[in-house]
């Protein structure tokens, strides 16, 4: 099961992308999952599904609002009776203003202020809902248009929902309730045991299977179903963005940063890397 970096049509001066209400598929059994540059908001108008992101689970429901940074891992699966609808903004950050004038804020604040809580999902009312309802409509209908000005309407209103979400939630309503079943739970404490030690040796089916108590068949069926992915596929890719972090942010030598993400032959780690990003370490690091 690969990675898949998720590549839309659009025009490199105009990096944004918007499906309205957008209905998933039960029958369609996504063999990936993807991550990109942009950033994400997924609003669920209706239905049901599974959202896995980065290192935890959420059921999909009705009036859920999801907000996704860059380069973060996610993957969605709707469920057979009732398949979710959402409407999906994707946009690259450089669409945001930045200028300074003063005001201490910036329109990405919610993104940070919900990642920083541990999670990516905000409970809508049915009000807030109608709310950005119509400012999705509006946004559709300037998507499809040709007018004069379209791609300009379309920033301010992506700028006014970043803005609407930013003063709707507090950063103490940041983290909605959320209730597991009891294998969604013992799950959910492997998940974020791998986000601690991914890079580890130890790191294997035996032994996370001999953590939880159960035997690695039910393991690998529970980590499939309850993620949509293999143990080694996610391994391997929370390596790889450690691995893509530690080349853009420090100067460390390739080969030790291939060894501390867990790789212990240095050309395996430049085969797979480039398989990934479809560029070697080095090639990344000079490129970006």
């Amino acid at each position: 099961m690969k990675a898949i970096k998720e590549i839309h049509q659009f025009d490199p001066i105009f990096p944004f992308v918007y499906l309205h209400e957008e209905k998933g598929n039960p029958e369609e059994r996504v063999q990936f999952y993807h991550f990109h540059d942009w950033y994400e908001l997924v609003f669920v108008h209706e239905g049901n599904g599974k959202f896995f992101i980065d290192h935890d689970f959420f059921s999909m429901e009705q009036h859920d609002l999801y907000l996704i940074p860059g380069n973060v891992i996610h993957k969605v699966l709707a469920e057979k009776k009732t398949p979710y609808k959402c409407s999906v903004i994707l946009f690259h950050p450089m669409l945001i203003y930045s200028h300074e004038i003063g005001d201490h804020f910036s329109y990405l604040d919610s993104f940070k202020a919900l990642s920083n809580s541990g999670g990516f999902q905000l409970k809508l009312s049915q009000e807030q809902m109608e709310i950005f309802k119509k400012l999705l409509g509006e946004m559709q209908e300037e998507y499809q248009s040709n007018d004069i000005g379209s791609r300009s309407a379309l920033l301010l209103l992506l700028h006014q929902i970043l803005l609407k979400i930013n003063r709707t939630f507090s950063t103490s309503k940041y983290t909605p309730e959320v209730v597991y079943t009891k294998r969604e739970k013992w799950m959910r404490d492997v998940l974020h045991y791998i986000d601690l030690h991914y890079t580890e040796e130890h790191i294997s089916l035996s032994f996370l299977a001999q953590q939880a108590l159960v035997s690695p068949e039910h393991f690998s069926r529970t980590f499939k179903k309850i993620t949509g992915f293999t143990l080694p596929a996610y391994l391997e890719w929370k390596r790889l963005v450690h691995a893509k972090e530690m080349l853009l942010k420090t100067d460390h030598h390739i080969s030790f940063i291939s060894d501390a993400c867990g790789y212990k032959s240095l050309p395996h780690f430049h085969k797979r890397f480039k398989q990934r990003f479809g560029l070697t370490p080095g090639e990344f690091r000079k490129n970006v």
